[in-house]
């Protein structure tokens, strides 16, 4: 049996959406949570680091973006330990990582170099060794 089969009886639908929320909402939202992030940060820039800068960042669309996210991204991952081991999805919320640096390689045109290449095929395949383990 793997992380991706039916398990010991639990429900299925249950499963499935704790497997979802790991593989497509964490990922994402951990992106639009890094994305909004440094828009935030560029956005204030200027501004001294403060209660001013605090507010400020909050009162940014994405600073309100970040929080929406990182809110969101808790109830997901929430989900997904409820059905999946810690030493399972811990693995593979390192999506995140390829996404963001994917994202800011093709969407802000960062440059992507060989070293961060090899770190994200690493980091797909002890997720793909990972899925293949049992849960």
């Amino acid at each position: 049996m793997t992380i991706w089969s039916e398990g010991d009886g639990r429900s299925l639908l249950r499963r499935r959406t704790a497997l979802a929320a790991l593989c497509v909402a964490v990922p994402l939202l951990g992106l639009g949570y890094q994305v909004a992030a440094r828009y935030t940060a560029v956005a204030m820039a200027g501004v001294p680091f403060g209660p001013a800068w605090l507010l400020g960042a909050l009162l940014q669309p994405w600073g309100v973006i970040l929080l929406l996210c990182e809110g969101l991204g808790l109830l997901a991952w929430m989900t997904a330990l409820s059905e999946i081991k810690l030493s399972v999805a811990v693995p593979l919320s390192a999506l995140s990582y390829v996404l963001v640096v994917s994202f800011g390689w093709i969407v802000l045109h960062e440059r992507f170099d060989p070293v961060q290449l090899l770190g994200a095929v690493a980091i797909l395949g002890g997720v793909w060794l990972v899925g293949r383990s049992r849960s």
